[in-house]
């Protein structure tokens, strides 16, 4: 019996070593915050978007839903973090906030059913539900702005590494990421269009903290700047390009 036991698990540790839950992709490998949270204990690191953000932390309630659940925690945290509250609000709730966009089907595409064959929202779609539901709960405040990731240059990389230092600098904005989420995870498979919010931009490490609404599988996780850009900028046949949008005040 012993030799038996001793037999399963060894092969329990060989499925488990062979197929890591954060895969290297191109040498690069995702570090989780459980892992690693030396960031949030440096007092100079202010953090505001990942202190607005945690507190409403959701999952995608089904697996074509990641830009409702990323919409949600965005604007819970531009809306409702830190402010004072009557007890009849609520939360703002990825199930019901896609009843608040009337531009596009929204709350078809990230139903289990789909919209016109399809399932999950474009980056420009992803831009469109975000300012319409800005709009709805706190008109003319907000704007929302879009940049697409359809190169790899090193310009691009800077550009995105100056949006990304802005962002953490900046209390009242948030940014949300359309990319391959396979190309970070390194899942099989893909690949996976997916959309999640930033929590946090290490400089000095050029790393970003990504709170993926993935839960059943994944945790918050950091990835390289480069290699999120690189996973920003697959283009797939049904949502062309990813990239990043910026909800903030005007």
């Amino acid at each position: 019996m012993k030799i038996f036991i001793l037999f399963f698990l060894t092969a329990v540790q060989l499925v488990s070593a062979a197929t890591p839950k954060y895969s290297a992709v191109n040498g690069a490998t995702a570090t989780t915050l459980s892992a690693d949270n030396t960031y949030f204990r440096n007092p100079e690191n202010t953090a505001y978007d990942y202190w607005a953000l945690s507190p409403f932390y959701v999952p995608q309630h089904n697996g074509y839903a990641c830009s409702a659940a990323s919409v949600a925690m965005a604007l819970n945290a531009l809306l409702n973090a830190g402010r004072e509250r009557g007890d009849e609000e609520e939360n703002i709730s990825p199930q019901s906030l896609p009843d608040k966009v009337k531009g596009f089907d929204w709350k078809g595409l990230v139903s289990e059913k789909g919209s016109a064959k399809r399932h999950g929202v474009t980056l420009l779609q992803l831009a469109q539900a975000a300012r319409e539901a800005l709009e709805s709960y706190s008109p003319g405040n907000w704007e929302v702005s879009i940049t697409t990731a359809s190169t790899q240059t090193p310009q691009a990389l800077q550009s995105f590494r100056e949006a990304l230092e802005s962002n953490e600098r900046v209390r009242k904005d948030i940014m949300l990421l359309h990319f391959a989420q396979d190309i970070i995870t390194g899942a099989p498979g893909g690949p996976y269009a997916h959309t999640s919010p930033v929590g946090a931009y290490d400089k000095d490490k050029r790393r970003i903290l990504i709170l993926d609404v993935d839960r059943q599988w994944y945790e918050p996780y950091w990835a390289d700047d480069t290699q999120v850009l690189n996973a920003m900028a697959v283009s797939t046949k049904s949502f062309g390009h990813g990239g990043y949008i910026i909800l903030k005040s005007k």
